[in-house]
């Protein structure tokens, strides 16, 4: 049965509920209470839709410019828009009250579902794989998680499924953060809050180090191992004690703890780089720990991963407020037998009216037509005509050589046609040549770059091997800690590209700065910009990579096809290929890239 978010758990009084934030969000409810704040349910004023709304402790609010750090930490996560992750629709500060506004979801966590025992290989596999497919788009963006753990996933109901993955609660412990320092645990325990289950806690986060991608990486392998064998890695009765073994106890053995999955020894390799104590040692992003989670699922024999399967039965799609369209229909059809009834009781009581107007508006059209006909065709100019019988006429016209001189008359009456022609002329031509190069600029050559130089190319290699000029330097670090740039911060970028025509450089973060924030069809053309500077500037290690993911945007598809085509050719199957793979679920991307595949050599 679908639940909401969270169980109800409205306490006796709440100040919040009752209470409209920001003017545009009701609150109604109270859904549940997490570590970083308090989610309830809300009900946007405007648009009379339902949402979660997540406030933050209020003793958060008192660090000492928290509240810059917030606004931009939830501009951040608004830029999240991935089918599984929960999208942050809105974010404000009213009163003191700093506020997320989320989907309002249907269904469980992750964490109710492990307790109803072992998950079959296939829905666990599922499970893991739409997990760090999220993950790993979201460290993409430069964002980390930092409390990863079973609660945190949200198994959405769908029609088709019922474990549609959803990644809830993304950076939300470093909005608690001081920034002068101290570590999230100091600053939690400062606050007061709980800082939540250790059983998910990186050993860098254990001895209060910074958190990246790869303590994300550590807690999604506990969770992969908690899926594939029903509990968690290390089962101890203290607190002090899990954490203990999570900084010096190895990894445990899946064939012990679950001795009936028949593919666990090419499972635990996985699990443990991914827990490795070291980070260091450890896949360095999600999406490297799929791609190495997808070669070993490709190993597993197909009778394992369909063990326990079934069909899925499909559901019919929920319908929203049935009555009030069964009562339109209703009275849709009320008002048409009345109207019948109406008409037949009308013919029924007057059975003449029709042919009453019938006769009455006959004569007065019948009327009019006889005089006109009277005048126009005069009979009395026949009469007349009996003049000519004198025979004296006749004579006289011969010889005024009137015949004669009717014909030239004639002859000079055609002149009229040619007329048409400087009629016929104008109007053909010019319509067709001004709506045809719009047709054929739009599908075909609008949305491709501009030409691409013929000579052969240069060896690829990568610039930024080479001492970086100082104009430039700062903007490419902020662009490689994932910062997203202004255009007013970027403008050095294009005065150092204008007084250095050979240095593709400039050109290279311009394409990868715009591709940060999705502006795809402005970053294939900053990239194809670098290219014609030096050819061998498509060595850049970001440069393929941005082009592929333009390649598979609906905008930008056929620009970021014709780019990598003509710039790498066969040099981009691998990871074109490795792209596909990454993307199989997503079926428009994925048509794109395979359209794509189809242009490269074979």
């Amino acid at each position: 049965m679908a639940v909401d978010l969270f169980k109800s758990t409205d306490p006796p009084a709440d100040s919040l509920i009752g209470r409209t934030l920001d003017g545009r969000y009701e609150v109604t409810g109270r859904l549940g209470e997490g570590g970083v704040g308090v989610v309830y349910r809300a009900r946007q004023v405007h648009l009379r839709r339902e949402v979660a709304i997540k406030v933050l402790h209020k003793d958060a609010a008192a660090i000492p410019e928290w509240r810059r750090r917030f606004e931009r930490e939830a501009r951040a996560l608004s830029a999240l828009a991935h089918p599984n992750v929960v999208s942050v629709t809105d974010s404000g500060i009213d009163n003191g009250v700093p506020f997320l506004v989320m989907e309002l979801l249907q269904g469980k966590t992750l964490a109710d579902l492990i307790k109803e025992g072992p998950l079959p290989l296939w829905r666990a596999l599922d499970i893991a794989r739409q997990l760090l497919r999220g993950l790993g788009f979201a460290h993409g963006k430069g964002i980390v998680h930092r409390d990863l753990k079973p609660a945190n996933v949200f198994l959405q109901e769908l029609p088709d499924s019922d474990d549609h993955v959803r990644l809830l609660d993304f950076g939300m412990v470093k909005f608690l953060e001081k920034s002068d320092g101290e570590t999230a645990a100091e600053t939690l325990t400062r606050a007061g809050i709980v800082f939540g289950t250790p059983a998910y806690l990186s050993p860098e986060q254990a001895k209060g180090g910074p958190a990246d991608a790869r303590t994300d990486v550590y807690a999604a392998g506990c969770v992969l191992f908690q899926l594939l064998s029903g509990r968690r890695p290390f089962v101890e009765e203290t607190y002090e004690g899990v954490v203990m073994a999570h900084l010096s106890q190895p990894v445990p053995l899946l064939a012990k703890v679950r001795p009936s999955l028949a593919a666990a020894p090419l499972f635990q390799k996985v699990i443990e780089k991914a827990m490795a104590k070291k980070p260091a040692s450890r896949f360095k992003d999600a999406e490297a720990m799929l791609d190495a989670l997808e070669a070993v699922i490709a190993k597993v024999p197909a009778s394992a991963l369909k063990a326990g399967r079934r069909r899925p039965t499909p559901r019919p799609l929920r319908v929203v407020a049935p009555r009030p369209r069964f009562w339109r229909r209703a009275m849709i059809g009320v008002v048409f037998t009345l109207g019948i009834a109406v008409v037949g009781l009308g013919a029924y009581l007057w059975p003449d009216g029709a042919k009453h107007v019938e006769v009455t508006a006959r004569p007065p059209a019948k009327k009019p037509p006889p005089p006109i006909a009277k005048v126009t065709p005069p009979p009395a100019l026949p009469p007349p005509a009996p003049l000519p019988p004198p025979k004296a006429a006749p004579p006289v016209e011969p010889p005024k050589a009137a015949p004669p001189a009717e014909p030239p008359k004639v002859a000079l009456a055609p002149p009229a046609p040619p007329a048409p022609p400087p009629k016929t002329e104008p109007p053909p031509s010019p319509p067709v040549e001004a709506r045809t190069p719009v047709e054929d600029e739009g599908p075909a050559e609008r949305p491709e770059p501009p030409d691409l130089p013929k000579q052969p190319k240069a060896r690829a290699r990568n610039p930024w091997k080479e001492a970086v000029p100082s104009a430039i330097r700062p903007i490419r670090d902020r662009i490689n800690r994932g910062a997203h740039m202004t255009q007013k911060g970027l403008r050095p970028l294009y005065d150092f590209a204008h007084q250095n025509p050979n240095d593709p450089r400039p050109w290279l973060l311009l394409g990868r700065a715009y591709a940060q924030v999705d502006w795809y069809s402005d970053a294939v053309e900053r990239y194809v910009r670098a290219y014609r500077v030096d050819s061998s500037s498509r060595g850049d290690p970001q440069m393929l990579a941005d082009l592929l993911k333009a390649a598979a945007h609906p905008t930008a598809g056929r620009a970021g096809a014709r780019a990598v085509r003509d710039i790498y050719g066969a040099e981009a199957i691998p990871a074109l290929e490795k792209e596909m793979k990454r993307r199989a679920a997503e079926k428009p991307a994925s048509a794109r890239l395979a359209q794509l595949r189809e242009l490269l050599p074979h």
